[in-house]
């Protein structure tokens, strides 16, 4: 009998899928993509929520308030751990945050705190000054790419058998792709890393027009889009474009349809798995029949029913 002494030990090991049945495909080779959406938490932040808890949790006084700034994910994640450790938690969530997301956090006893998208990392930090509160300032946090680095990385070269050729990840902290791509190039330095990216989003100038030509970028604010947990207006402190091969911008219209084309077929997920597997797509376009692309199922669906 297979049982667990607490929730912490669900988070990881996820199942990989091929998804050749379940989405359409153009050229050769296979893809798969890691179901984060079954970790306890619904989502992949477990895995960071997780590490960043673990690094503190012996520091830190029970009881102990830690303030998360948080497109929504993370702050579901946080607040289930923080719950199960004895802490407090308080989560700052821009506006687009998705009602089932802010329920989510609410639900394990959390104080969600909502404030408009371009200042709510910025509250986020000055009330953890304020309030002596600890800030796990999880775009800034190295235990963030830590926990993909240790975890998701392994858990896709063994899974692959070690023939994994590329891999597709957005993001909006930038802990998974960087920390995952910096463990499959030490594994093999050939396999390819693209950052799938929301179509308003800046980091695709910020990566073609600002790094690959040497220059430094400094980019007003991207304009609205819908897609949560996905792009940033600009690269974050965890975003290593060393490790990066090339950008796909997806708009949120190919996102939302992919999703809903996935949940025709039983795979309910979210936005940002919806970009993860368009830009899966256009990468298969040009791929061998011996490559093998993973991308990540980032999300449950059922976080955005009254949006998407």
């Amino acid at each position: 009998m297979n049982t667990f002494k607490g929730i912490e030990e669900l988070i990881g090991g996820t199942p990989l899928i091929e998804l050749s049945s379940t989405i359409d495909l153009e050229g050769a080779g296979q893809l798969f993509a890691k179901c984060e959406h079954l970790n306890p938490g619904m989502s992949l932040k477990d895995r960071i929520a997780s590490f960043m808890i673990n690094a503190v949790r012996g520091k830190l006084p029970k009881n102990s308030t830690i303030v998360c700034a948080s497109s929504g994910n993370t702050g579901c994640s946080l607040a289930m751990l923080c719950q199960h450790y004895g802490f407090k938690a308080v989560i700052v969530v821009s506006k687009k945050c998705s009602e089932e997301k802010l329920r989510h956090i609410i639900a394990y006893g959390a104080l969600v705190i909502v404030k408009d998208e371009n200042c709510y990392e910025e509250y986020a930090n000055q009330l953890a000054k304020e309030e002596s509160f600890f800030n796990i300032d999880q775009y800034n946090n190295p235990n963030n790419s830590q926990a993909y680095y240790h975890t998701l990385g392994p858990e896709i070269w063994n899974q692959t058998k070690g023939k994994v050729t590329h891999f597709v990840m957005t993001g909006s902290t930038f802990g998974c792709i960087s920390g995952t791509a910096r463990f499959l190039k030490e594994k093999n330095p050939n396999i390819k890393v693209v950052l799938a990216d929301p179509e308003k989003s800046n980091i695709s100038r910020y990566y073609y027009d600002g790094y690959c030509k040497g220059q430094t970028l400094d980019l007003p604010p991207c304009e609205p889009y819908m897609i949560e947990g996905s792009g940033k207006s600009r690269p974050t402190a965890l975003l290593d474009f060393s490790l990066i091969d090339s950008v796909i911008s997806v708009s949120d219209i190919d996102a939302i349809d992919a999703c809903q084309k996935m949940g025709e077929k039983g795979l309910l997920v979210g936005g940002s798995s919806g970009i993860n597997v368009i830009a899966s797509k256009k990468v298969m376009e040009e791929t061998l029949p011996t490559d093998v692309v993973v991308t990540v199922l980032c999300d449950s669906g059922v976080k955005y029913l009254s949006k998407l």
